[in-house]
């Protein structure tokens, strides 16, 4: 399904995390792991040392990738390969994923805290800004192979269809079951029901296993996710978003962006094409 994957090293725990589920996946389906690690071109500027400062940037990301592609091997995958990337981060990882072809970037993610939260930028929402290439983001070591059972949030509307999709493709890709997850509607309870018996009607013409979850309105959406992903053993969650800009993202929040900083399994996320 997935090609080739593109995994972001930076030293991090999390990052380690992200390597060893990118193995896991590669492992299974992928022709080439592809390593990367970005080095801030302005190390290399005049005064201040600026090109030592670069010489150990760029040996510390060759240890890395040395010990990210030790990784690969040790964990069966034979077509591995790393590289520097001297450009700002988001830029210089989905300019590297688009030549690579790549299906699937998949990062560690470092938590936020504080009330300017809502204020920094991360490393996913700059990534997803540049590219719709699904986006794999891991906070914790992952769970068995990621894809035997899958959580997929929905409501009725073509965002979730798109997610739905998605999620589809890789449990038929992987033999996977996906368990859909839908909240009762404010307004109508039938509009749950109806969406979560769409999704399976796609999942059963499609030949994938799925089961369904109606969770009534109790407690926020994204904690609700981020427990039935854990109450249902779940391996990964699936979810697609608009990638909302300043103030009615502020507003509105994200679900997914709660989500994907509150889940301890790997949240896959399918960014929706902006409008031409």
């Amino acid at each position: 399904m997935f090609e080739r994957i593109v995994a972001i090293v930076d030293g991090t725990a999390t990052s380690q995390y992200a390597i060893g589920a990118s193995i896991t996946v590669a492992r299974e389906d992928a022709d080439e792991l592809a390593f990367c690690v970005t080095i801030d071109p302005a190390l290399n500027a005049d005064g201040l040392g600026g090109s030592c400062f670069a010489a150990m940037a760029e040996q510390l990301g060759r240890g890395f990738l040395d010990d990210a592609l030790a990784r690969a091997q040790a964990g069966g995958v034979s077509r591995a390969s790393g590289k520097i990337l001297q450009d700002e981060p988001a830029r210089g990882v989905v300019a590297f994923a688009r030549e690579q072809r790549a299906g699937l970037i998949m990062l560690g993610l470092e938590p936020r805290i504080g009330i300017l939260r809502p204020f920094i930028r991360s490393l996913v929402g700059e990534v997803l800004r540049e590219t719709t290439i699904p986006l794999c983001v891991v906070r914790r070591p992952a769970r068995g192979k990621l894809n035997r059972r899958i959580l997929v949030p929905i409501v009725d509307d073509e965002l979730s269809h798109l997610g739905v999709t998605y999620a589809i493709a890789l449990a038929r890709g992987f033999r996977s079951a996906l368990i859909f997850c839908c909240i009762e509607p404010d307004r109508d309870r039938s509009e749950g029901r109806a969406a979560l018996d769409r999704a399976q009607a796609d999942a059963a013409a499609a030949g994938v296993p799925s089961t369904e979850l109606l969770l009534p309105r109790t407690t926020a959406i994204s904690d609700a996710i981020v427990h039935n992903a854990d109450v249902h053993d779940c391996d990964s969650i699936v979810m697609a978003t608009h990638m909302r800009e300043g103030i009615p993202r502020l507003v509105e929040g994200s679900v997914t962006a709660a989500v994907v900083y509150s889940s301890d399994v790997p949240v896959v996320i399918v960014r929706a094409p902006h409008p031409a």
